[in-house]
This record gives C-alpha cells, sequence and structure tokens, in this order.
C-alpha cells in the first residue's frame, strides 16, 4: 500500500475503527479525527485527534501532512435541519476544499446508498448535495455509496436481535417491504483500503452490496430464525409509522422520528449505473454465512 497517513475524519465508529485496523496492518499511518478520539478506543497505533468537524480551522490542521482523507460521518437521526446540512454538506465541502487546496491526492466521501436530491429523507438530500459539494470541491474524490453494512458490533443486527428477545410484537415500517443488499465490514474496509491507493479508480461513485437482495421482512425473519426466538412480526403502515414517530419527537431523546421512516420508503441497492466491489476485483461475503454468530454474540450481551 503506497498511502503513508490516512486521516479519517469520525473514524471512531463502527467503521472508521476497522479501517483504521485494517490501514494500520497494511502499513500505512492512520489519524483518527472525532470529537471524543481516545486511543484506548481505537487501534494501537491509529493517532487520536480530538476536533470538530464544523470547525474549519481545526479541521485544516487535523488534515495537515496528509496522502488521503476519508470523510466518514453522517446522521440519521438528528433534532434539527441544520443539523443534516452542517454534517453532511457543509462538513464535507470545506474539508475537501482544504484537501485540495493542501494537495492532499486522496479524498473519499462516505455517503449512502438510496440519496438523491429528491429522496423522501432530508438525511439522504442533504446527502446527495454534500456529494455534489465535494466533487466540486475536489474533482478526483471517491464518493461511496453503501448499503447496510453488517460484522462484529454492527448496529443493526445487534440491535434487531436484542428488540427481538424483548418485545412481544416486531413492528416492521412499511411492512418490510424496503429491500438491502447487506455487505461484510471486512468487504467495505476492503473497498475503501482499495480507493485509497489506487489512483485509476478515482473520481468514480461507488454503490457497495452484498451478493444478495433482502426485503426487511425477510431480514428480520432470518435474525429471528438465528436466535431461536418467536417474536412475532406486524407491518406497520408508512402512514402510522409516521404518525407514531411524530409522537415519538416529543421526547427528549425520541427513538424514532418522522425522518427515519422516510428513509426506508427507498431501497437500499446497487443500481447498476454506479462502479461496484466487482470493478474493484473484490467478491463480496455472504450475509447467511455469518448471521449465527452476529446473532449469538448479540444475545449474549447483557
Amino acid at each position: 500500500m503506497t498511502t503513508q497517513l490516512v486521516t479519517l475524519i469520525g473514524g471512531s465508529g463502527f467503521i472508521g475503527r476497522a479501517l483504521a485496523a485494517r490501514l494500520l496492518s497494511a502499513g500505512c499511518g492512520v489519524r483518527v479525527v472525532a470529537r471524543s478520539a481516545r486511543a484506548e478506543d481505537l487501534p494501537d497505533g491509529a493517532e487520536p485527534v480530538q476536533a470538530d468537524v464544523r470547525n474549519e480551522a481545526a479541521m485544516a490542521d487535523a488534515m495537515a501532512g496528509s496522502d488521503a482523507v476519508v470523510y466518514l460521518p453522517g446522521l440519521v437521526q438528528a433534532a434539527r435541519a441544520s443539523d443534516y446540512w452542517a454534517l453532511h454538506h457543509d462538513a464535507p465541502k470545506h474539508c475537501a476544499e482544504r484537501a485540495r487546496s493542501a494537495g492532499i491526492r486522496t479524498f473519499v466521501f462516505f455517503s449512502a446508498m438510496g440519496v438523491a436530491p429528491d429522496a423522501p429523507s432530508l438525511a439522504d438530500r442533504t446527502k446527495a448535495e454534500g456529494e455534489a459539494a465535494v466533487r466540486a470541491a475536489f474533482p478526483e474524490s471517491s464518493i461511496v455509496r453503501p448499503s447496510l453494512v453488517f460484522g462484529p458490533d454492527d448496529h443493526f443486527v445487534r440491535s434487531t436481535a436484542r428488540m427481538l428477545r424483548s418485545l412481544p410484537v416486531f413492528p416492521l415500517i412499511g411492512g418490510g417491504r424496503t429491500r438491502f443488499q447487506p455487505l461484510h465490514l471486512d468487504d467495505m474496509t476492503a473497498a475503501l483500503a482499495a480507493l485509497l491507493t489506487r489512483e485509476s479508480v478515482r473520481g468514480r461513485t461507488w454503490e457497495l452490496g452484498g451478493t444478495a437482495i433482502y426485503s426487511l421482512r425477510e431480514l428480520v425473519v432470518r435474525i429471528r430464525d438465528a436466535g431461536k426466538l418467536r417474536t412475532r412480526l406486524v407491518g406497520l403502515p408508512f402512514p402510522l409509522a409516521m404518525l407514531l414517530a411524530s409522537a415519538s419527537e416529543m421526547l427528549p431523546n425520541p427513538p424514532l422520528i418522522r425522518d427515519q421512516v422516510r428513509l426506508l420508503r427507498t431501497d437500499k441497492v446497487v443500481g447498476g449505473v454506479s462502479a461496484t466491489l466487482h470493478d474493484l476485483g473484490l467478491r463480496p461475503q455472504r450475509f447467511e454465512d455469518h448471521l449465527p454468530e452476529l446473532v449469538r454474540a448479540a444475545l449474549s450481551e447483557a
């Protein structure tokens, strides 16, 4: 791997930590930038830098000396529309501008599957605008749109398994018809590592998904069966889900907001017009091969 120093903005989360570990094992220097970045929470050898992504000057300092930058922050739940715009559009735009002016060779913007300027959810619309802003500021940037990412300690499988264990009835928003193409964490980080080191693939948009497409209902059923649970699944139509989310938003820490419901109105599958894992020479792993172990780990937690 030829990249010497990679800065992971928002790299203290699920994907960022795994990517840091992969890059470190390949001999790269890794700098992890986050508001609460701490060495003890990161792979050995990663350099933590505490900074707010919305602070342009702090981010310029954090990226200084980097050969490559990956912008990872994203929101699916925010109290204000301005929060989505700040994290999905303004901050990545400014980071891309600063990276370009500093002579940084590679910039990767981590977006999401299903984004579009006219998407139902504000989260997806602001990420689409962020993609355009990043590409304008740094034309050779790589835009990455992953589907649902699964792996050890992921949010989806772990939280779904634990909810299925604790709830007598599990609601499926929109009847569980939203489609996903789950991608293993190792495949996700392998793709990102490739984008950081191959100049020939820069400047493209990548849609990254796994081997098969599942509806939300099919995913939940597989998790339920893997855990040998008997929770009843009940479809929750979108209008009713929106009403419940609206009521939930009155709580200090709402478990569901309306924009999360809107996110499920678009499928998260490879569309066939962007580059994919296969264009990087990567073969994704099967969701079913990892599910039993992931569910066992989730249900063994206290």
